[in-house]
Order: structure tokens, then sequence, then C-alpha cells
């Protein structure tokens, strides 16, 4: 059986790199009490979010918490060292959509972006859930669980 050690330290490192990239440019990772103070602007509207289904938030509206609907970002990462070459539209990018953020992205349509990272090219693309499916035109999907085990087995 293949060890998933080499992938899962590589997909850590990606992400330690991709935060400080987002804030040279402008997205931040929002704090403990502002996840929850933006879940509860949402609640108060009727709309309930998955507090785990997305990741930044832009500095221009850090400022707007609570008191306006902001856009919420989940961060796509494809890292530095990758074996496949991504193209500038992010062709040949695979990513993992989970519930959660399937949620939040159906709840608040324009208010829900995907943001992808290239590591490499040091570039990132802004995307809405609405750009992968285009009729299977723009990407090829299909439903999977991802299931990560938090003990031991037996």
């Amino acid at each position: 059986m293949k060890d998933n050690t080499k992938n899962h330290n590589q997909g850590k490192k990606n992400e330690n790199d991709t935060w400080p990239f987002l804030e040279k440019n402008g997205y931040i990772r929002p704090s403990k009490d502002q996840r929850k103070e933006i879940k509860e602007f949402y609640s108060n509207q009727g709309k309930t979010l998955k507090g785990i289904g997305f990741d930044v938030i832009s500095l221009d509206e850090v400022c707007l918490i609570g008191k306006k609907e902001i856009t919420l970002y989940e961060v796509k990462t494809a890292g530095e060292k990758r074996g496949i070459f991504i193209g500038e539209g992010f062709n040949k990018f695979g990513f993992t959509l989970s519930i959660n953020e399937k949620n939040n992205a159906d709840i608040l349509k324009n208010k829900y972006k995907f943001i992808f990272v290239n590591l490499y090219r040091k570039k990132f693309k802004i995307y809405k859930l609405s750009d992968f499916f285009k009729n299977n035109i723009n990407a090829k999907t299909y439903q999977t669980w991802s299931i990560f085990i938090k003990k031991d087995l037996k």
C-alpha cells in the first residue's frame, strides 16, 4: 500500500504557503470570532452556512462583518511542485468540492466564490460555482465522499 505521508506533507506545505500569498493579495482567514459573527449574520437572514465551508474573506470587507452581506471565498491550491502543469485558466486542475462548500455556494450564490491559487506561477483567479457546471464543458464533475480517519481502525 502506498504511503501518503509525502502527499500529506506537501499538501500542508502548499496550504501554509497559500495563506501569506493571499494575505499579500488582500485576503485573510477570519478568526474564530469573525466566523461566528458571519454565520450569525446569515442565520438572522434565514441562511444556514457551514462554518468550515469557506477559507478567506477580503480585507476590504472585514469592517462589514455582522453588518452587511460579504463575499466568502473557498481556496483551492495548485502546489509549487505539482507533477502536472496547470494552465493559465487552471486547465488540468483537480480539486475536491465538499458538501459544506457546495451548501454555502448554493445559499450565497454570487457572494460565494472560489480562489484558485497557482503557487508555481504565483497567480490566482476567482471563480463562481457556476463556472464549473456548464454542461460539463469546462469541467468533468462526479460526486465523491471524502473520508478522514480520526482514530485507528480496529
